[in-house]
């Protein structure tokens, strides 16, 4: 008789965690391998995404604190001192072109001294941003897939006079999903987000160098460094944990870091960094490459822009999961609460009706608007939803759009290209999905401009930031290309862009353009609908201005043309008019000596042109007969 079957015992929870073969991942650890993603492959744009992605947290933690800590007046803008006329005061110092890095929190105060030493007596009352490339020795040890390759190591460093941080901040500081955004959406650029974080990552994975931070909070009676590792666990592994420093400037940031990559090309870091300054005229932005050349783009205005205010979710902007997601981590304890206060433009007495049309749609089970939201069951949650979109809402509020201005724009752009027509146009407010944007466009058209068509004719910006990648797979493009330019007295190149002697900038503005950047690099935008009429509308109406000026300067030019024809033979016809009135008495001799230059006199005022010119004109066509 064979041995009695053993019935089998149920497998351990620790053994059944052996045997998964699903295992939890790290959002650290998968961008990690991945920051390509954003924009840290090996190719010159990768200097532009180190720039991009710390100029963006410098300038909203520099726009924070001049938002949360100058005093703000009663009524209008909140005005700086006035700009700086210039800063070609500022020398680069020796000790700058260094191979070494801060090591210990004495070389972190001491690098921060000799980097704010050009700035140290506008560091402590101006908006400033300073970033500076500089070339390393390569090291001894690359990692295999780039051991052959012609690259090269690149410290970056910046230094901003923004908010800064807290010690607690900075413990966070690096740390995947540490967003200024990840819970409401405004019109800013991001801070410590998914860029710095791949920044991080990127400069360890190809150097094994740390990240050196040093900062200070306004609020704060002294300044924190520290140096460290972030790791694939989202976690820090110090060199140096967060210790007191003395700090050069009252409130601010400091960033160093190493990282490997091709050898540096003019175009690039330094393109984005003057297009930078055009939508930013209000911070003092300074930038050094590695050839040691120093670029300076002062502040140019003294209205610094408004703070913009965070976008409530809109009705038309919530899907059933987003609607779902929001009932189950309300604290709002009834229906009517939930919906008032959850979102924007809908009013108790509008929730009161979404409720009562719900409850019409369940046959069995109703609902009131006394009910808990958390205690709502599917299909009680299914109509209630049905019935909160089937309602008809206002468009979401427009002081979460903060643009830049017709006039500043104008002001800016004729300073910067001295040309003979600048323009903006500013479209009103809009909404889509649910969330309110503009859009701003300006033309700039001079003769001593390059001709230029594609890339070098359209800038594209994003809430003030320029975008320099992935062009014509960006809304902005595709709405400029679809305009029919020959309207308005331009050629027009092969991908529909106009060329010659003109600049186009664009401009979207808003929280609503988070929702739709095509990649998390954020270079391009999706084509929405409303977003291309209000682009493709803005370019026409720039395009009408400028269409006016050319015609009238073909007008002009062809009325100067005729009468430099007129002027050359001015002389020969006053001759023969002398001549044939040199017989009548009532004309003396000195009235038909001055025939000649009465005539020329009245061609010129006619004409409207400079003399000058045409004589040296005339003078330059005599010899050329000659």
């Amino acid at each position: 008789m064979g041995k009695p079957t053993q019935t089998a015992k149920p497998a351990t929870t620790k053994q059944s965690e052996q045997n998964s073969v699903i295992r939890r991942g790290e959002v650290a650890e998968f961008f990690r391998k991945r920051t390509q993603l954003v924009g840290f492959s090996m190719e010159m744009h990768k200097f532009t995404q180190y720039c991009a992605e710390f100029s963006d947290n410098a300038l909203d933690a520099l726009e924070t604190y001049y938002w949360q800590r100058v005093s703000k007046p009663k009524s209008g803008p909140l005005l700086l001192p006035d700009p700086p006329e210039t800063l070609s005061y500022l020398k680069i110092p020796q000790p700058l072109k260094t191979s070494r890095r801060p090591t210990s929190a004495h070389a972190i105060s001491e690098r921060i001294k000799v980097l704010a030493s050009p700035i140290r007596n506008l560091i402590n009352h101006e908006p400033f941003l300073v970033m500076v490339l500089q070339e390393l020795e390569k090291p001894e040890i690359l990692p295999s897939e780039v051991a052959g390759r012609n690259l090269m190591m690149y410290s970056f460093e910046s230094l901003d006079t923004g908010m800064g941080m807290t010690k607690r901040d900075l413990q966070q500081y690096g740390l995947y999903l540490a967003s200024s955004k990840s819970l409401k959406l405004r019109q800013t650029r991001g801070s410590q987000g998914f860029g710095a974080s791949s920044a991080f990552s990127d400069a360890q994975n190809t150097t094994g160098r740390p990240i050196v931070v040093a900062t200070r909070h306004p609020a704060e009676r002294q300044g924190y460094g520290s140096i460290f590792f972030t790791t694939s666990k989202n976690k820090k592994d110090y060199l140096l944990k967060e210790t007191a420093i003395p700090m050069s400037f009252n409130h601010g940031t400091y960033l160093q870091l190493s990282f490997l990559n091709l050898p540096y090309r003019r175009g690039y870091a330094d393109e984005y960094v003057r297009q930078t300054s055009y939508l930013n005229a209000h911070v003092n932005i300074v930038f050094i490459d590695p050839y040691g050349d120093l670029y300076m783009f002062p502040r140019r205005v003294r209205e610094f822009v408004r703070e913009p205010s965070y976008a409530m979710p809109h009705p038309a902007s919530t899907s059933i999961g987003d609607f779902q997601d929001l009932i189950r981590n309300t604290s709002q304890k009834s229906l009517t609460d939930f919906l008032a206060k959850s979102y924007c433009r809908l009013s108790r007495r509008k929730a009161h009706q979404i409720v009562a049309k719900a409850a019409k749609r369940l046959r069995t089970d109703p609902i009131t608007s006394k009910d808990s939201p958390k205690k709502l069951s599917q299909a009680q949650v299914k109509a209630l939803y049905a019935s909160f979109i089937s309602e008809k809402y206002y468009a979401p509020p427009t002081e979460t759009v903060v643009p830049v201005g017709e006039d500043v724009i104008r002001k800016t752009l004729q300073e910067i290209f001295e040309a003979e027509f600048v323009e903006a146009v500013s479209r009103p407010p809009t909404s889509s999905k649910g969330l309110a944007f503009t859009v701003e466009v300006a033309a700039v058209y001079d003769p001593k401009l390059s001709n230029q068509s594609g890339v070098g004719v359209l800038y594209r910006f994003v809430n003030r930031t320029p975008k320099l990648r992935d062009n014509s797979d960006c809304a902005i493009w595709k709405a400029a290309s679809s305009v029919n330019w020959r309207n308005y007295r331009m050629d027009v190149a092969s991908n529909g862009l106009p060329t010659g002697p003109v600049r186009l900038v664009a401009n979207v503005v808003g929280p609503f353009v988070h929702l739709i950047f095509k990649a998390q690099s954020k270079q391009a935008l999706a084509e929405d609908d409303l977003l291309l009429r209000e682009l493709k509308l803005a370019f026409e109406e720039v395009g009408r201005k400028l269409r006016r000026h050319i015609v009238r300067v073909i007008a002009r030019r062809e009325q100067e043309r005729r009468a430099d024809v007129l002027l050359r033979y001015s002389r020969m016809v006053a001759q023969s008019l002398v001549n044939i009135q040199s017989t009548d008495s009532k004309m003396s001799k000195n009235q038909l000596e001055n025939l000649p230059q009465q005539l020329e006199d009245v061609i010129v005022k006619v004409a409207g042109i400079d003399r000058t010119i045409s004589s040296t004109q005339e003078e330059t066509e005599e010899v050329a007969v000659e």
